[in-house]
């Protein structure tokens, strides 16, 4: 699997959950909402690198 592959999967993993958070806090500036939220903030941005090589 190549790294584009596996940073998708991160992705879409990392989306669940902070669904997931949003669905239970009820509240986008929770403490763990904002961490989810820059955790896949940072995984985006490694997405946005490969593909711009």
């Amino acid at each position: 699997m190549n790294n584009i592959e596996e940073v998708n999967k991160k992705i879409e993993k990392l989306k669940q959950e902070l669904q997931k958070l949003i669905d239970e806090k009820n509240d986008l500036l929770a403490d763990e909402v904002i961490v989810a939220s820059k955790t896949l903030d940072t995984a985006l941005n490694e997405h946005n690198k490969l593909t711009n090589k």
